[in-house]
Order: structure tokens, then C-alpha cells, then sequence
């Protein structure tokens, strides 16, 4: 591990505890990353060391990660123009079926008058997503053309972050205190105020229990969250204590 490379667009990765002892958790919007900015890296967080192989697996999940991403989102918003121009003919067309029925009403005319909006809302919410994309959908394009995920991954300097992963840390090892993943979900969320981290453990405790080998490096999990429309990735890695 190094410092980070001064042209990279970081990507935070914090060492969290967990009911079984601690995981990775990465935290990141991938919709806006901007791949024609510069490399991206990882940069970590920990009070705790990670193996080389743990480090090559984070590094690999994460990589996995951003280009599945950038698969998934590269054709949004790529015709935001014509859908902008479709969703503006789609309202105009109501609004003149909306006049003409209101010039002449008629008893019936107020179903048709009920039903009509319904009937364009696909399109128009078609081009309201499409418009709303389309930076998204060029940021992901950019990352399948020439994203580059640094091979370093980068000690974490950032003076806010560290002291919310040590606040979490504190407010978890009191004693006489249990370890369960709800008790650390409402640590994250009142006492340190970190969100990400509460939706991580909101997620870990709804994942259903499966068996796992012995080991220190047990399992990797990749957890796909939501913010509006554009997924959040954060990835698990757990390590168990020794």
C-alpha cells in the first residue's frame, strides 16, 4: 500500500466490524466516476491489516463491480434528444385531446379525460428518465472506452473519514455489549451518522445464513443498492477474527 497516485479519482474502502469480526465495506457511486478524468483506486481504510490476497480480492470484486456497472448503465440516455422531443409531442398531443374534450363536453368525455394522461405517462416518464440519464449513461461509456482501475491500492488520508471509522469502532468495542448487526446498524445511523454503513448492515442482517469453510477469508458478497436510479454497489468481504 502507498499513497494515492495524485491524477486518481478514489474509491473508499473501509474496514467495518461485523457480528463475526470485521468486513470491507466499499462505498461508492459509481454513476459518477469520470473515467476521462483520470485512473480511479481504491483507497482504505483500516485498523486493521489486510492479507496481499484479501487486497487482491477486494481489488478484483471492486473492478467486477465498476464495469458491470458501467455494462448496465452504458446505453441510458444515449438518445435523450429524440426521447425529449418524443415526451414534448406526447404532452402537447394530451394537451390539445384535453382541450378538444374540454370545448366539448360531453358526459362520457370525462373517462376519456380521466384516462388519456394515463395512457401517455409511459413515454413521458421515458424521456424524463432518459434526459435525467444521460450523464450517467456517458460516464459508464467512458469507463468501458478507457476506464482504468489502478493495480495500487492507496492508503486512505481523508481526515473525515477516518475519524467516522474510528467513531464506529469506539461506539461498537464497549464492554458487556453485544455484536449483532442490528445494534450495529443503529450505531452507524445515530451515534456516528453514517448511512452507508447502516444500509450495509441492514443488508447483512436481511441476507439469509448460508455455511461457510473455515478460514480467515471466508466470503464475497456483492450487494447492490439504489439511490434514485443509479445502483450503489457495496461490496463484503468478510475476514473473521483469529
Amino acid at each position: 500500500m502507498q499513497d494515492s497516485d495524485p491524477n486518481a479519482q478514489l474509491i473508499d474502502a473501509f474496514v467495518v466490524p461485523t457480528d463475526t469480526g470485521s468486513a470491507v465495506l466499499i462505498d461508492a457511486d459509481y454513476g459518477r466516476l469520470d473515467a476521462v478524468a483520470g485512473p480511479f483506486q481504491i483507497a482504505l481504510y483500516s485498523r486493521l491489516p489486510l492479507s496481499m490476497g484479501e487486497l487482491a480480492v477486494m481489488r478484483a470484486r471492486v473492478e467486477a463491480d465498476l464495469f458491470a456497472h458501467a455494462v448496465r448503465t452504458a446505453t441510458e440516455g444515449r438518445r435523450w434528444v429524440l426521447a425529449l422531443l418524443m415526451g414534448l409531442l406526447e404532452l402537447g398531443t394530451v394537451g390539445v385531446l384535453l382541450a378538444f374534450l374540454f370545448l366539448n363536453r360531453e358526459p362520457v368525455h370525462a373517462v376519456v379525460a380521466w384516462a388519456a394522461p394515463l395512457g401517455f405517462l409511459p413515454g413521458v416518464l421515458h424521456a424524463w428518465r432518459a434526459v435525467a440519464r444521460r450523464r450517467a449513461g456517458a460516464s459508464a461509456r467512458a469507463t468501458l472506452e478507457v476506464g482504468e482501475l489502478l493495480p495500487t491500492i492507496a492508503v486512505g488520508r481523508d481526515g473525515e473519514s477516518l475519524a467516522r471509522l474510528r467513531d464506529l469502532w469506539r461506539n461498537i468495542n464497549q464492554p458487556n455489549e453485544p455484536r449483532d448487526l442490528m445494534r450495529l446498524e443503529r450505531v452507524a445511523r445515530t451515534r456516528v451518522r453514517w448511512p452507508e454503513a447502516a444500509r450495509f448492515y441492514r443488508a447483512l442482517a436481511a441476507a439469509p445464513d448460508a455455511a461457510t469453510p473455515p478460514g480467515r477469508l471466508v466470503w464475497l458478497r456483492a450487494l447492490a443498492r439504489r439511490r434514485g436510479s443509479a445502483p450503489q454497489p457495496l461490496t463484503h468481504l468478510e475476514a473473521r477474527s483469529q
